[in-house]
């Protein structure tokens, strides 16, 4: 089966996909997805998700498990038989202990790929995350536009004061 993500990102069963975004068009496109609401939807999280309360709880079928330790990460996805598996990255759980864990999670996260379709999504780009998508059968990265808004002082001297991000003009690097 074939899941829009995004216009721009097909997420397919079967495939594991590794997803580098700015949140805002991944909630919006989760929020926002009728495929997504007719599926079984898994959405995991570490210790930390920037995410999770931004996700409309009327997604279709729509769990949540959260795991505090790679350990209990491997756990949740050898036990998992959703259609959609969403991994929002953390890369606390390979703190410690959890480093030596990292290989074992990219096997599971490929092996879950047998099965549904995997995607791990993270932010911003770390070491944890590229060992782990080295394993990914696709890897996205939405690359944001920031655009500069021009104040002008009493001086009449102009002052770039802001960034912002606009989606609309995002790239895709695949």
């Amino acid at each position: 089966m074939r899941f829009h993500l995004h216009p721009l990102i097909t997420i397919e069963t079967g495939l594991f996909h590794a997803i580098i975004s700015p949140g805002e068009i991944i909630l919006e496109s989760i929020n926002n997805s009728n495929e997504f609401q007719r599926f079984l939807f898994l959405y995991i999280s570490g210790n930390y998700s920037s995410l999770l309360t931004g996700i409309n709880r009327n997604v279709g079928h729509f769990y949540v498990q959260r795991a505090f330790t790679a350990f209990q990460l491997l756990s949740i996805l050898r036990e998992a038989h959703h259609t959609i598996i969403f991994l929002e990255h953390d890369p606390s759980l390979f703190d410690g202990d959890g480093s030596s864990s990292l290989h074992e999670v990219a096997r599971a996260l490929k092996h879950a790929a047998k099965e549904a379709a995997v995607i791990l999504y993270s932010r911003a780009d770390n070491k944890t995350f590229r060992y782990l998508s080295n394993s990914a059968d696709r890897v996205f990265y939405f690359i944001p536009q920031l655009k500069y808004q021009d104040h002008k002082h009493e001086s009449g001297h102009s002052k770039v004061e802001k960034q912002y991000f606009d989606k609309s003009q995002a790239k895709l690097i695949i």
